[in-house]
């Protein structure tokens, strides 16, 4: 049966680098959009049409012939999760959650603050403008666990990244070599017959 993949986690959880696990995947990602469409990190001004592009390239993704369909979003609420258990019913798909660790706030907030220094190296010309700290406990407070009565088929917890913040030379590196460049991201057709 073909799968509608949730992924769960705060910002820095490390559900991107998961997903890039497993290039097989179809993706819909909030991140992905900002970047590619608008070349920007988190912009309130430009979420509404984030958002708009999301939903359809979901509806797109979930009808394609993708054995996998994974949503790359925090998704940390039950009220997050809820439309996309509904829309994997709709078309068929097994739901699925892949749940990211959920750290100690310092922790999570210090690997956040690292993937946005990353994203200032990694990609010119992208408009990083930060993530306050009480923007980001906001969002570790609104947690919610998922639990087995939302509907998902599974729920796999992943191990905790062990990994340092900041990585040594060579692990930048490695790391650099599996990041596509966001001129190398290709959308997905929103209208496809």
């Amino acid at each position: 049966m073909k799968r509608l993949v949730v992924l769960v986690g705060l910002p820095g959880s490390g559900k991107t680098s998961f997903r890039e696990g497993h290039p097989e995947w179809a993706a819909v990602s909030k991140d992905d959009i900002r970047r590619t469409v608008f070349h920007r990190d988190f912009d309130l001004d430009y979420e509404d049409a984030v958002e708009r592009i999301f939903t359809a390239a979901l509806v797109e993704a979930v009808q394609s012939p993708a054995q996998v369909v994974c949503v790359d979003n925090t998704n940390i609420t039950r009220a997050e999760r809820q439309p996309l258990i509904e829309v994997a019913s709709l078309a068929g798909r097994e739901p699925v959650a892949h749940v990211m660790p959920l750290l100690p706030l310092e922790i999570m907030y210090e690997r956040k603050k690292q993937q946005l220094e990353d994203l200032v190296h990694d990609y010119a010309g992208l408009k990083v403008s930060g993530f306050p700290k009480d923007r980001y406990e906001a969002m570790y407070n609104r947690y919610e666990t998922v639990s087995e009565d939302e509907g998902f088929s599974r729920i796999t917890n992943k191990v905790p990244l062990l990994s340092p913040l900041r990585g040594t030379k060579r692990t930048r590196m490695a790391r650099h070599k599996r990041i596509r460049r966001v001129d190398e991201l290709r959308p997905l057709p929103l209208f496809a017959q």
